[in-house]
């Protein structure tokens, strides 16, 4: 008689997630590809695609350096509605289709003298590169004026984002330091990462735990056992923004989970 297939079980959700504006605006400071779209003049009204190194203000605009000698450019003279396709950088052997990007939909223009040495350093924050020839005087700087969102977290994860939320949002300030921190923690804490999932999260059943990811508001495991594999969210004690603040707030989980175990 064959087995009837495992089911996965309903994923455990405590605590507080980023929002998709959360999510989006950490995208868009990490390591990602550019692709400006305007609309050509030739041949007329065609979409045109283009690189564009970028940079974001505290308010969500992108800051674009660009020569009036580029295509694209002399596009915005003509009609300053654009795009801007902000794409997570993908490895080798990787499916692009997994990773985050968010487009930008709104119109440009050229950053007022007045405004000009904030929006420089936003861009060269996003963009150090462009130190060289920011200064150039055939190179200007242009705002976009952002008035839709749309966001995709690879498979399963999209959303259009309000403006108003994405102006607000701010980037995870732990973003940087997730990556090691898992690898960390999933090298020399299994236990541990199975002693929370547990009790914390109420996998009783489970018989391993690994770390998926964290952010400033929790800790995101993957439990395996006789109920299958989900996953289990679960915040940690305070928000947390550096990387030794995400190794206090671990040890406090471990804690509070053997505390409530005994």
């Amino acid at each position: 008689m064959a087995a009837e297939p495992r089911t996965s079980p309903d994923p455990v959700i405590l605590g507080q997630e980023p929002s998709d504006a959360e999510r989006a605006r950490t995208l868009a400071t990490g390591r990602v590809h550019g692709t400006l779209g305007t609309v050509a003049r030739e041949p007329q009204g065609t979409p045109f695609a283009s690189v564009a190194p970028f940079g974001i203000d505290e308010g969500g605009s992108p800051i674009l350096c660009i020569s009036e000698m580029a295509e694209h450019t002399q596009n915005l003279r003509q009609d300053p509605r654009c795009s801007l396709l902000i794409s997570e950088v993908v490895d080798e052997g990787a499916d692009p289709l997994a990773a985050g990007r968010v487009t930008l939909l709104g119109t440009a223009a050229v950053v007022a003298d007045d405004e000009r040495e904030a929006a420089k350093a936003a861009h060269l924050a996003g963009n150090p590169h462009a130190a060289y020839y920011v200064d150039f005087g055939d190179f200007h700087l242009w705002r976009v004026t952002v008035e839709s969102i749309r966001f995709v977290g690879g498979y399963g994860r999209m959303s259009w984002v309000d403006p108003a939320t994405w102006g607000a949002a701010r980037p995870d300030p732990v973003s940087g330091s997730a990556a090691g921190a898992i690898e960390h923690l999933n090298a020399d804490h299994a236990d541990s990462l199975l002693l929370i999932a547990q009790v914390t999260g109420g996998r009783t059943d489970a018989t391993s735990a690994s770390a998926l990811g964290l952010d400033r508001y929790g800790l995101d495991l993957l439990a395996h056992g006789e109920r299958g594999t989900g996953r289990v969210r679960v915040p940690w004690p305070t928000e947390v923004a550096t990387g030794p603040e995400i190794r206090t707030a671990s040890v406090e989980l471990v804690k509070a989970a053997r505390a409530a175990q005994a």
